[in-house]
């Protein structure tokens, strides 16, 4: 299959296209970091490369979000140059030496962790792990709040409890007889849009338990680009 390439601010952006019988030209960053796209033989090859250069940034960011997560993935030490993402930015670790209270914390473009022993591994992941859910708590909530509202602009609803857990199979899930959604603390790494994605999809459970077409043009009426955002979490999944 025949690769092409875009420049986009001096970064070579190299996709292919797929021929098919669908509707739309369609985007994709494939978990190898790969570029397709996806267009009907209709559709002209420079439309489709003005289709690439508009969504150059998104494909960029996606991309260097792929290849950090297989970086991080190969050798978590948490060590001091490391790069951890939160919210859909990415954060450099720097790794101190501290004789009093050990801690975490974000300053500039650094995430500091302040700990006795800067060779213990399961110290520091321990302390990134409370700083990231202690950090879910205050993000899920405000998440919570605007989505509440726009839910409530369609259908009133009591305001659910949040619980936070880390979840192999769900970004979350809602218990409609329990008034209680549960978000994954992974969220916390990508942009607040995809966190109000998966809010605003347990909230619509309150209505519609099942993924039925109703269930699905609710969700089209108060967030007409969900399917772009579950697409993006689901080339993140894993």
């Amino acid at each position: 299959m025949k690769k092409h390439t875009i420049e986009h601010q001096g970064r070579e952006i190299a996709f292919v296209v797929q021929r098919k019988n669908v509707k739309n030209v369609n985007l994709r960053v494939r978990t190898d970091s790969s570029v397709v796209v996806s267009a009907p033989e209709r559709v002209p090859y420079d439309f489709i490369e003005q289709f690439v250069r508009e969504k150059a940034p998104w494909i960029i960011n996606n991309v260097r979000w792929l290849d950090q997560k297989r970086g991080l993935s190969r050798d978590r030490k948490y060590k001091s140059g490391d790069i951890i993402n939160y919210l859909g930015r990415q954060y450099r670790l720097m790794v101190l030496p501290v004789s009093g209270k050990e801690t975490a914390y974000l300053k500039r473009d650094c995430l500091y962790l302040l700990v006795r022993d800067c060779n213990d591994f399961t110290r520091k992941e321990e302390l990134l792990g409370t700083w990231f859910r202690e950090q879910a708590g205050i993000v899920f909530k405000d998440s919570l709040d605007r989505m509440l509202a726009l839910f409530n602009s369609r259908v009133q609803l009591e305001r659910p409890i949040i619980t936070i857990r880390t979840m192999k199979t769900r970004w979350g899930s809602c218990s409609w007889n329990r008034q209680k959604i549960t978000l994954n603390t992974r969220l916390i790494s990508f942009p607040m849009e995809y966190i109000d994605y998966v809010v605003l999809h347990e909230l619509a459970h309150f209505i519609y338990q099942k993924h039925d077409q109703d269930f699905y043009a609710f969700l089209s009426f108060l967030m007409p680009d969900w399917k772009e955002r579950r697409k993006w979490l689901n080339s993140v999944w894993g």
